[in-house]
């Protein structure tokens, strides 16, 4: 391969001399080197087998310090030996290859008129050019390995920097972080060397073109190349470089390379540790070297467990091997991530330390046995999230400080894994994994998506041989960087590339460096080369069926629950099906952040910018697919990540006979008991706790069960109160981002101790009065009128004291919901749209009206003449201004679409800004999506019920409601549900929601408040859904399909909120 002809490395070399003996063809082959590379070729970027040149081979990732002191304080920012370019480089951006600055890297060209650039970061998020946005398709016509050279735009970068003279004597080099696509590299006007693969490190030695004092570096990318077919990721394309640059020096003699190895014992209980070292002396003399490697214990003390020194005598390259069995060793997990401290330092004759460096070290063995997917013999069950690398303002350039708050996040959130989707993550990341506890899936940079749009689709490539040696590349340069990485335990050969022979030759190649770790890949499906089944998205039924067959191999989820907008319903489907088959361990939702980009509008305001809002240079983007976070992009909390937290608590609690009080408590950690955590217990009657107490701690190990008893005896019932037992776990101490006190799980039984209340006569009120003129009927009494349209059956007004009209327009039969992401993406819209405007077609086909028992009750036939439906319309209107308000759907055509919401909607004026209730919250909750929700009582601004999404969608609903109240200043209104109501508030028409075809919306621009207040009252809604959001309905026992439905509530208007309590008791003879 031509690429091997450009390696110069301290390997290459000495190898080179090993093999031959004969130094002149080293010589030669520098010559030709030197030679060749003065100029960068046209063709590097699509030529398929260049993809590197004169890049130093993978390696490790660690820093060599110049002291074992500062080794131990790792922050290579205080060695003499590290020298960062980050910060301001001066830049180009040529909009094609065809324009790109010629001999920009000269010393002498003048940059002064460039702009300036931060480094690391994207170009395009700082004012150059536009961030792109596809999901499937390349941003050009699909015809590897040629990209287009009209519009690939070129970024020239330049930087002076100062070399000590300290680093004379040494070998100096450079480092890329990643660069993205492809770039060629000047040091001084020489040209260096050339890189794709843009998302593992660069380096190159650069030792013979650096002088002491001042120096130049000239760095020229490439948008798009060859490579660009292996990095069709769904996510935003984005340029330039991207992580952190900086220079290192090394001693001539130094440690090149090391590979840990911290096993176990078949039984689980020694620790098998090896280490293999790789030594290189560039220096012409034989040396004597020693290499010293402790295992220090830093939670106990720095307790050193060995201690071992090797003494080598080196004139190019050699390895040494030091093994050490740890009795009793202290085993790593997400859940106790337990780490040893590795120091290796590498010493001359005199004793003298030459480098040194530290690593962390974590025991644990994991294999595929049983056909279960196992960490240090258990079985583990991944509480997953796929997780891109995102900032909303800097693009791919993250911080460690955000790395941490990710982690935060998702140990509150009770996530255990992560998958690095769909490329090696900044090495910082599998550091503080290591650290905090996660799983980590170390995934290679390969997807091809865009190949599916070519006539020969994915097998054009990744079966071509052509290709093969950048599939290696990407896979091993993964493995080499990362392979010491105790929090990663499964690798993945890339993402959404198809399947061929490369892969098959990529799992072998990993498979010979590394047998310690499963290996995985979606699309090998159940062929032999992936250790693990990795399907997408796939519905509960396959996962059923591949459990019930018999198995040698676990299936894990890479992609599921697509949490798009308003997403996450049926969750709970999902993992009820999880725990019920073994070899199902789980998965990773679809994913963490929303990749949105911070804009702000001309008044100042911010909002989150999605496909197509980036300028006219790409047409062609896919809108806002790239919004499927369980946090916004600035780690917000997006409403789903509750649900992800309650589905994913590892306690599980199980009501055996909850007239008697008996519930079971689970320990579903896989490995540690409950002693971190206090259990505590109260009962609600309503909004007041009535009982209450502390279980302490349950010192359960894991799987462990065991039963307990509530006296709850002593609870004197009193009629119309639901009484609700909740159950919590709670933090006991501040344990790995975790504060003290912090909920890990809970649940929430009612209690079955519910009383009627006594049924109040109507005749103890006010006398009520009826009137009846061409356009309806009044009721009316002391205080109030409302008023029933004969032509719409619906209630037209609800009038206090013949001034205050609670409603701005009659209510309205309501069967339409504001589309969200999931029903867009399975044509909802389309499909449902006869419901859209059902409520207003509804004519009145029958008008009754009588006064009975001092209750006026006026019936409503009401037809729409598009869906032939009949809804009954049922009011009752007792002396004190309360109504009794029925619906039922009567008559519908069962081969109708689904209905999206069966419910009413009353418009209120926008005064009434204040909403309580007794019901699911505090959060939004839906059919399929509300077992985070407690039953409480709930209160807040109406304004704050609403989330506002990226793109404006359905939104702020609560279920199982016993009571929900709006007010301003002077008056409320309440619904009580009879029994109970789904609902919601909204301060601005609930039609701003909707979806308009052609439109670019956004949440936080295009969802304002208005004086206007739209509650629906409903009997439901359909579930949310999130298999998917490309086609997946929701589940079946979520959908309303055509058939009768009907439910009940009373409307009273009220003055202070003392009459709530009251109110919502209250029931009345029919």
């Amino acid at each position: 391969m031509l690429m091997n002809w450009y390696l110069i490395s301290d390997l290459f070399w000495i190898n080179i001399i090993m093999h031959s003996k004969k130094i002149i063809i080293v010589a030669l082959m520098i010559l030709f080197v030197s030679s060749s590379c003065d100029r960068a070729s046209n063709d590097d970027w699509q030529n398929p087998k260049i993809f590197e040149i004169n890049k130093l081979p993978a390696r490790a990732h660690f820093f060599a310090y110049e002291s074992e002191k500062l080794a131990k304080q790792n922050d290579p920012k205080l060695s003499q030996n590290f020298n960062s370019l980050n910060g301001s480089w001066k830049f180009n951006l040529s909009p094609s290859s065809n324009d790109k600055p010629l001999n920009f890297f000269d010393e002498d060209f003048d940059d002064s008129k460039w702009s300036d650039i931060n480094v690391p970061g994207n170009w395009e998020l700082q004012g150059h050019s536009f961030p792109i946005y596809l999901d499937e398709e390349y941003p050009f016509p699909v015809d590897p390995p040629f990209v287009p050279q009209s519009y690939n735009a070129v970024g020239s970068y330049k930087k002076s920097f100062d070399v000590r003279k300290e680093w004379l004597g040494k070998d100096i080099f450079v480092h890329f972080g990643s660069v993205r696509s492809a770039f060629y590299l000047w040091i001084n006007g020489k040209f260096i060397g050339y890189s794709q693969g843009s998302k593992t490190p660069a380096e190159f030695e650069i030792t013979e073109q650096i002088k002491v004092g001042q120096n130049q570096i000239a760095v020229q990318v490439y948008r798009f190349s060859d490579g660009s077919y292996l990095e069709g990721q769904d996510t935003w394309r984005l340029s330039g470089l991207e992580r952190s640059v900086f220079l290192f020096a090394r001693n001539k003699t130094r440690i090149s390379d090391f590979h840990i190895k911290s096993d176990l014992d078949s039984n689980y209980e020694k620790g098998l540790f090896s280490i293999e070292v790789d030594l290189i002396n560039k220096n012409q003399d034989v040396e004597e070297l020693t290499v010293n490697a402790k295992l220090i214990e830093p939670m106990r003390r720095n307790r050193v467990l060995f201690d071992s020194t090797q003494t080598v005598n080196i004139d190019s390259i050699t390895s040494l091997n030091i093994e050490s069995v740890i009795r009793r060793v202290k085993k790593w997990s997400a859940e106790d991530p337990y780490l040893y401290q590795l120091q290796l330092s590498l010493l001359n004759i005199d004793g003298r330390v030459i480098e040194s460096l530290t690593h962390q070290v974590g025991f644990r063995k994991v294999e595929i046995k049983d056909g279960l997917l196992k960490l240090n013999g258990n079985p583990i069950m991944i509480r997953g999230v796929n997780r891109h690398e995102w900032d909303p303002i800097f693009g791919r350039s993250i911080t460690e400080e955000s790395m941490i708050e990710d982690i935060k996040l998702m140990k509150e959130h009770n996530i255990n894994a992560v998958r690095a989707s769909h490329y090696p993550n900044q090495e910082r990341w599998y550091e503080l994994c290591n650290q905090y506890g996660l799983y980590i899936v170390d995934e290679a940079n390969i997807e091809a998506h865009g190949m599916k749009f070519h006539k020969n689709s994915f097998s054009f490539i990744a079966n071509d041989t052509t290709w093969t040696e950048q599939w290696l590349d990407r896979g091993m340069r993964m493995f080499e960087r990362d392979k010491n990485q105790p929090s990663i335990i499964i690798w993945s050969m890339g993402n959404e590339a198809g399947d061929g022979n490369n892969f098959v030759k990529l799992y072998n190649a990993l498979k010979s460096k590394d047998s310690s770790r499963p290996i995985v890949y979606e699309p090998a499906q159940e062929n032999l080369h992936t250790d693990i089944i990795f399907p997408m998205y796939k519905n509960i039924e396959f996962i059923t069926d591949y459990a019930q067959k018999n198995t040698n191999r676990p299936l894990i989820l890479c992609e599921y629950a697509h949490a798009m907008g308003n997403s996450v319903g049926n969750l709970i489907d999902y993992w009820n099906t999880f725990e019920k088959y073994e070899s199902l361990q789980g998965g990773f939702i679809w994913d963490w952040s929303d990749q949105v980009i911070a804009k702000t509008n001309s008044k100042g305001i911010q909002y989150w910018g999605y496909g197509g809002d980036f300028g006219p240079e790409f047409v062609e983007n896919d809108s806002n697919f790239c919004a499927n976070g369980l946090v916004a992009a600035d780690r917000t909390l997006n409403p789903h990540i509750f649900e992800v937290k309650k589905i994913y608590q590892p306690i599980k609690f199980e009501a055996d006979d909850i007239t008697k009080g008996r519930i079971t408590i689970t320990n579903d950690y896989d490995f540690i008991d409950l002693s971190n955590l206090t259990f505590s217990w109260y009962v609600k009657g309503n909004s007041k706790t009535v009982l209450s107490g502390r279980l302490g701690t349950l010192d359960l190990k894991p799987r462990q069960s065991r039963t307990l008893f509530f006296d709850l005896s002593s609870i004197q019932t009193r009629p119309g109160i639901h009484y609700y037992l909740t159950i919590q776990a709670k933090t006991k101490n501040k344990k790995l981002l975790i504060p003290k006190n912090h909920i890990v799980a809970w649940e929430q039984y009612e209690l079955p101790i519910y009383k009627d209340v006594i049924a109040q006569n109507p005749t103890e009120f006010s006398n009520v009065q009826l009137n009846e003129d061409e356009l309806g009927v009044q009721v009316f009494s002391n205080g109030f009128k409302v008023s029933i349209s004969r032509n719409s059956g619906q209630i037209s007004q609800y009038t206090l004291n013949d001034s205050i009209n609670l409603f701005k327009s009659p209510s309205e039969i309501h069967f339409w919901r504001a589309p969200t992401d999931n029903d867009l993406g399975n044509n909802m819209p389309k499909r449902t749209n006869l419901w859209k405007n059902a409520g207003k077609r509804m004519k009145t086909i029958s008008f009754e009206y009588m006064i009975n028992n001092n209750v006026a009750n006026i019936n409503a036939v009401n037809k729409d003449s598009v869906t032939q439906t009949v809804i009954v319309s049922n009011y009752s209107i007792y002396g004190n201004g309360m109504i009794k308000v029925s619906q039922k759907i009567e008559s519908i055509d069962s081969t109708l679409s689904e209905i999206p919401r069966f419910g009413m909607k009353f418009s209120i004026p926008g005064s009434f800004n204040n909403v309580s209730w007794f019901g699911r919250g505090p959060h939004e909750s839906y059919w399929d999506r509300k077992s985070s929700a407690a039953i409480n009582y709930y209160s807040g601004p109406i304004w704050e019920q609403s989330f506002q999404y990226v793109r404006p969608q359905e939104t702020g609903n609560k279920t199982d409601i016993y009571w929900m109240a709006i007010s301003n200043d002077k008056n409320g209104l309440i619904a009580i549900g009879l029994p109970q109501f789904d609902g919601s508030v909204h301060h601005y028409p609930y039609s701003d929601l909707d979806y308009y075809p052609g439109t670019r919306r956004h949440g936080k621009i295009d969802l304002s408040q208005k004086d206007q207040v739209d509650w629906l009252i409903d009997y439901k809604q359909m579930g949310v859904g999130g298999d998917n959001s490309w086609g997946a309905k929701p589940h079946e026992k979520y959908t309303l399909y055509p058939k009768n439905y009907e439910f009940s509530f009373m409307l009273s208007p009220y003055i202070s909120a003392a009459d709530i309590e009251k109110l919502s008791k209250l029931r009345f003879n029919d």
